[in-house]
């Protein structure tokens, strides 16, 4: 294990379960060779893990902050997470518009913090904005065009996709019309801006649903014109040939690419992740921001989508690519921020548990008591099966039993004792 990076170190230490003294042990003599952190360990008792409470150096507090919400959300969030860089914005359109990637002025690309999705489809979906000038043949900023990408994360095929566009699309142009109204100006200089509709689709399941609104609609020829003309820019991940992502050898069609193989065998993966690093160190110290972004959504993506027995191996790689000092010291940063967050997730889903626990034991108390009161005294045979019972819904089911019971071997009966 490489000392001088953290990264990996802190990733290894979630994976322990503590349940154990030889495991706390493990822990501690681990832990003892990080100086960057402070690690508080308390044992409860020997039936509860152990409690670790990672505190991040004070200088990097604000890169906590500012990236932590993105691990919480990474499941639904993670592409639109991405895709807030404008230079990943161009490295998507390259992969699927490349003479519309290369109009567009992406230094002036503003972002409209509005959605249109409703609040039953946030799960599945999220959506982007933007405002982009848009150049001629001569390079020249002509006009302003609005770029919609609607993000389909689940593999449930929507019928009516190219109409929810249509309807999205004429709510952006009635969001322009009031702004003409607001700010009174003269129908006459008003144009709706053109709106380019980006459908990105990472589901499993192949897309065989209408993209047109023509192939929803029971249409006779002689009518054909009347209905509304829109083409989708439709972007189906997992069915792009491999090479197309990385044609132009932008950074983010590597990064589609290990997206792409999220569930190939270990061998795959571990080559496409390699290959993909060793570009995207590539990238100009300049350009660091979006470098930290990337390689940030590397790390957190081999924690959520692959398994666990892989994760070292894969980090180490991700450490040993890292030439750069500056990079390498970003990287640790990156290492503690998702211990820190992954943590304290961690600790949450723990005090869930601990509730459903204490739910658990009062109702196979509350049963025992009421055992008590309808027959008397009970053997501890009884108590000891009943306070084995870890269903909540089992308990209910025995405490109807219990009411209706005539004897305590009844009771004993439904007990299987």
């Amino acid at each position: 294990m490489d000392n001088g990076s953290p990264f990996l170190h802190e990733l290894v230490i979630l994976d322990f379960h503590l349940s154990s003294d030889n495991d706390y042990k493990s822990f501690l003599s681990q832990s003892q060779k990080n100086s960057s952190c402070n690690h508080i360990t308390s044992m409860i008792n020997s039936n509860v893990s152990l409690i670790i409470i990672v505190t991040i150096n004070q200088k990097d507090t604000m890169y906590y902050e500012k990236l932590t919400p993105f691990i919480h959300e990474f499941p639904d969030r993670s592409i639109r997470w991405l895709l807030e860089s404008p230079e990943n914005i161009r490295g998507l359109l390259l992969v699927i518009a490349k003479d519309i990637a290369e109009k567009i002025d992406y230094t002036g690309i503003q972002r409209l913090e509005r959605t249109f999705i409703d609040d039953s489809l946030r799960k599945r979906e999220a959506d982007i904005i933007l405002k982009v000038p848009f150049t001629d043949d001569q390079g020249n900023i002509s006009r302003e065009v609005i770029i919609y990408i609607l993000i389909e994360a689940q593999s449930t095929i929507d019928k009516f996709m190219s109409f929810r566009i249509l309807h999205y699309i004429t709510q952006i142009w009635d969001m322009q019309r009031q702004e003409w109204e607001n700010q009174d100006i003269s129908p006459s200089e008003c144009q709706f801006h053109p709106v380019l509709p980006v459908v990105f689709y990472t589901g499993k399941q192949q897309w065989k649903s209408p993209l047109e609104i023509k192939q929803l609609v029971d249409l006779p020829y002689l009518l054909t014109e009347f209905v509304p003309h829109l083409k989708l820019l439709f972007f189906n991940l997992k069915a792009t040939p491999p090479e197309q992502l990385i044609r132009y050898n932008h950074p983010f069609g590597w990064i589609l690419q290990v997206i792409q193989k999220e569930e190939s065998d270990s061998d795959d993966f571990r080559d496409t992740l390699s290959k993909a690093l060793e570009h995207l160190d590539r990238i100009p110290l300049e350009e660091q921001s979006n470098w930290e972004k990337l390689v940030y959504f590397l790390c957190v993506f081999v924690n959520y989508r692959r398994p666990k027995a892989e994760r070292s191996d894969f980090f180490k790689i991700i450490n040993t690519t890292v030439a750069d000092k500056t990079r390498r010291e970003e990287l640790r940063k990156m290492g503690e921020t998702i211990a820190q967050s992954l943590i304290e997730e961690g600790r949450e889903e723990g005090r869930e548990e601990g509730r459903e626990e204490g739910r658990v034991e009062g109702r196979a108390e509350l049963l025992i008591k009421l055992l008590q009161w309808k027959f008397g005294l009970i053997t501890p045979i009884i108590s000891e099966k009943i306070r084995g019972i870890h269903q909540i819904d089992k308990l209910d089911e025995l405490f109807d039993c219990v009411i209706s019971a005539r004897t305590i071997e009844d009771v004993k009966s439904v007990l299987k004792l």
